[in-house]
């Protein structure tokens, strides 16, 4: 075999073997977009503990204890309480209420039996077709946040050689400028993500006043709860003052139901994503508004759960880009 084959011949392999790498990987793309968030919003617990213990293993393992691992474990534990919840769904208490419902806006000759009897079915199965496949893809929802973990703890003890490593396979000519770039990105990831943290912190804040003007019970523990849910995907802060909201007009409170139903939206939705969230990272990183929003609201709603994860990712990247090129014109 001559040397010009030989040598196309091992780019062939080299290219094969990279897209056969990304192949593998494109299904958990999530859980990579996922783990690169947590690691950067767990960077200032991870600098402060390693600042005093000059060891990286511990101040990745704590930080992964301290910031990561209680909010995968209250979303598990709230998946939990819903599954338990609808294994002992008392039926017989929505047969009264719908009985009531009908009785009251006198709906007997729309919702009758007929109407239950062609409809009801249908629901029905719905309803369990639908929590079967959530159940059975809790296997690798459990998988995905075992992975999550562990590259979130080592993105966090070798984040700095994956710079390198970069730097490495990078053309001489182009090293200088991509290692411009990769400090801007690192900085803007830093910002844009730490920001999110601090708007948790506010949400707590204003989440727990909201609670106590209602006299919620244990309105400390729900205020915690809400602020670590505003991070979560889908799982947001509506779901605990809904879910409180659903609580009071159960038992009557229609008064407390429709304060915290307002309250939530207005200052633990509203408020947040419209203008904490595009003022704390203009603040520190010049983002414009329109560009925040794109990346924490309309990313999510184009590309579901991941959409969280890779919005800010992407936004980031190309805001980096523009910081580097085209503002500072340092590459």
């Amino acid at each position: 075999m001559r040397y010009n084959e030989f040598k196309y011949l091992i780019k062939i392999i080299i290219i094969v073997l990279i897209l056969s790498f990304f192949y593998f990987i494109f299904p958990y793309i999530d859980v990579i977009a996922y783990a690169i968030v947590f690691s950067y919003m767990a960077l200032p617990i991870y600098n402060f503990i390693y600042n005093i213990s000059k060891n990286r293993n511990l101040a990745s393992i704590l930080a992964v204890i301290i910031f990561v691992l209680p909010i995968i474990l209250i979303g598990l534990y709230i998946i939990w309480l819903i599954v338990s919840y609808i294994i002992n769904l008392d039926i017989g208490l929505f047969i009264s209420y719908y009985k009531w419902l009908v009785g009251k806006y006198r709906l007997d000759n729309i919702i009758n039996d007929e109407f239950i009897k062609k409809y009801g079915e249908d629901v029905i199965k719905y309803i369990v077709s639908k929590i079967s496949s959530s159940l059975l893809s809790l296997g690798n929802l459990f998988i995905k946040i075992l992975i999550i973990i562990f590259m979130t703890f080592y993105f966090l003890k070798d984040g700095y050689h994956i710079k390198d490593i970069i730097l490495n396979i990078t053309p001489h000519d182009y090293r200088s400028r991509l290692e411009i770039y990769l400090m801007y990105l690192h900085e803007t990831y830093k910002n844009i993500f730490i920001s999110c943290v601090n708007i948790s912190i506010i949400i707590t804040a204003l989440a727990y006043i909201g609670y106590k003007l209602t006299f919620s019970p244990y309105p400390e523990l729900l205020a915690i709860i809400t602020g670590i849910f505003a991070l979560l995907p889908i799982l947001g802060s509506w779901m605990v003052y809904g879910s409180l909201a659903l609580y009071y007009f159960l038992i009557n409170n229609y008064y407390s139901a429709i304060f915290i139903l307002i309250y939530g939206v207005i200052f633990l939705n509203l408020v947040p994503d419209f203008i904490l969230r595009p003022y704390l990272v203009k603040k520190d990183t010049d983002i414009h508004p329109v560009l925040v929003i794109i990346a924490f609201l309309i990313a999510p709603l184009s590309l579901g759960v991941v959409g969280f994860a890779i919005g800010p990712l992407v936004i980031g990247a190309l805001y980096a880009l523009y910081l580097a090129k085209y503002r500072d014109k340092k590459i």
